[in-house]
């Protein structure tokens, strides 16, 4: 979409939005996005294993049991920075080049959710986590957040927060330290450094939200955008409070220690580039690691509990909506279990690109309900201005989840479709069939004994173009390709026609890359 068009669209906006109507009546909306959360790792799950039936998610089963937990929900990407991209445009993000990392980012002339929010009268918070790979407006302030508290990374740590941090690392002469993400998060549209001596994100972002819940503000609206960090690695830097509840051995970060040891790099000791690794890439499987991503779950649900109760207390629970999604599958890396599904992040099996969603909306929409359909994370934008009863852009991809919910309809999305953008890894579901052709991928494995982690085969992610029924098949086992050639080919030229609409892999400020045959 040119920039005209958007100009053209907030014209035409204002004459039909909610500005005639009652303020008070509009709804409150929280998104809040997890990450590398695995499928079966929520106890209200069926599928949850015995280690999170046992540690149970109460605030998060509260969610889903007020609302609608959709079982066929898929990212738009198996990795994040696509994924949260698809979500907050409602679109896929293929179109501008966005497939995998440091591509396509988030271009100036794509409108997002916070951007019509904002416009609708919203008051609009993002906190958290902001990875989109770049673009001209990348930043939250830059693309309809009025307020924002984050960092601007993949990843980065829980606990060490504050300047003083990395002071402790250029001491011992690391200038560069690469995927060790320590040190201040970022506030606001002058991007002041905000350093955290003795803080732990999971609760900082909470508090953050809570204040912004509580804060005055007639009948304006609200909406957040929380991203945590959590589940992502390094989820092995575990606070002391959680790491004594599951048994895990605890060192303080001390910052004046000669020498730091495991779960803390130390730069005299090898490069961050082999720490990495070794322990955000399963190069060594650390005993507690399953423990470690357990304890980071349950400080996740004790805040969104907290966050749960502060709406509760200013009663605004009832016209609130709720989203809780994960921006893709469960990783390897931090031990997450996507049972029954095969694969995990980066890959395109289902534990890469299907995530748990629920939406809850209790004065309006049902409760208790699990819905079949097949449904993505851009519905998500749609779904919102429905609800809010927004005008919303006529060239969005994502569908309103109105049409379904409360429903007994089969369909929602006739047809999904996922590329890597660099070589020809690409996926087509419809209905229960799923085709998917793909490059072979070996990972490192683990299983657990004695409740503790241990090396086991590598996990050997075939090639090849397989076709499988999720409905009779969803851990994809059994490939049907030869059985059913005439729906291979029928999927293979919906996926031709939907890459037809996409642009070829770009770069971050939107020139085409060359691809890597060229």
């Amino acid at each position: 979409m040119k920039p005209i068009s958007k100009v053209l669209f907030f014209v035409s906006f204002f004459a039909c939005s909610w500005l005639g109507a009652e303020a008070s009546q509009r709804p409150n909306i929280i998104v809040i996005v997890v990450d590398d959360l695995g499928y079966a790792d929520l106890s209200f799950l069926p599928q949850a294993p015995a280690d999170v039936k046992k540690v149970k998610t109460p605030a998060i089963d509260k969610i889903a049991k007020s609302g609608t937990y959709f079982s066929n929900a898929y990212a738009t990407a198996p990795i994040c920075s696509p994924s949260r991209t698809g979500l907050i445009t409602g679109k896929y993000q293929q179109r501008w080049g966005n497939y995998w990392y440091n591509e396509g980012g988030l271009p100036a002339d794509e409108f997002t959710l916070p951007q019509v929010l904002k416009t609708a009268g919203y008051a609009t918070k993002k906190i958290g986590k902001t990875h989109l790979n770049g673009g001209p407006v990348e930043y939250p302030t830059d693309h309809g957040f009025d307020e924002f508290l984050g960092f601007l990374h993949h990843s980065w740590d829980y606990i060490r927060l504050s300047e003083k941090d990395v002071e402790a690392y250029r001491k011992k002469g690391a200038t560069d330290l690469g995927c060790q993400v320590i040190g201040p998060l970022v506030k606001n549209a002058n991007k002041e450094k905000v350093s955290y001596e003795n803080g732990f994100t999971t609760e900082i972002f909470t508090q953050e939200a809570i204040e912004y819940i509580q804060r005055e503000r007639g009948d304006t609206p609200f909406y957040i955008q929380l991203e945590y960090n959590a589940v992502h690695q390094p989820t092995y830097v575990v606070p002391e409070k959680y790491a004594n509840q599951f048994g895990i051995p605890f060192k303080p970060f001390d910052r004046n220690a000669e020498k730091w040891e495991y779960p803390y790099w130390e730069p005299t000791d090898e490069p961050h580039t082999e720490f990495h690794k070794k322990w955000g890439h399963m190069g060594e499987v650390d005993p507690y690691g399953r423990k470690a991503y357990l304890a980071q779950l349950k400080a996740l649900d004790d805040n969104i509990g907290e966050l749960y109760k502060s709406l509760k207390k200013a009663k605004k629970l009832e016209n609130t909506i709720l989203v809780f999604l994960s921006d893709n599958g469960g990783t390897i890396n931090t031990f997450a279990n996507n049972a029954p599904l095969r694969g995990y992040k980066y890959m395109f099996g289902e534990g890469g690109i299907r995530i748990p969603m629920i939406v809850s909306y209790p004065k309006s929409l049902p409760k208790g309900q699990t819905n079949n359909c097949l449904v993505s994370a851009m519905d998500i934008f749609p779904t919102l201005l429905d609800l809010t009863e927004t005008s919303k852009p006529v060239d969005l991809d994502g569908k309103s989840l109105l049409n379904v919910l409360g429903t007994k309809k089969a369909h929602h999305h006739a047809s999904l479709c996922w590329a890597k953008g660099q070589d020809d890894t690409w996926v087509v579901r419809q209905g229960n069939w799923k085709l998917i052709n793909n490059g072979d991928w070996q990972h490192s494995g683990f299983s657990i004994e004695n409740g503790q982690c241990i090396r086991a085969e590598d996990y050997t992610y075939p090639g090849g173009k397989q076709l499988f029924n999720l409905n009779e098949d969803i851990g994809e086992t059994i490939n049907l390709a030869h059985e059913y050639p005439n729906k291979v080919q029928e999927m293979t030229r919906i996926y031709e026609t939907w890459q037809g609409q996409m642009s070829g892999p770009c770069t971050s400020a939107g020139k085409l890359k060359k691809k890597k045959n060229d």
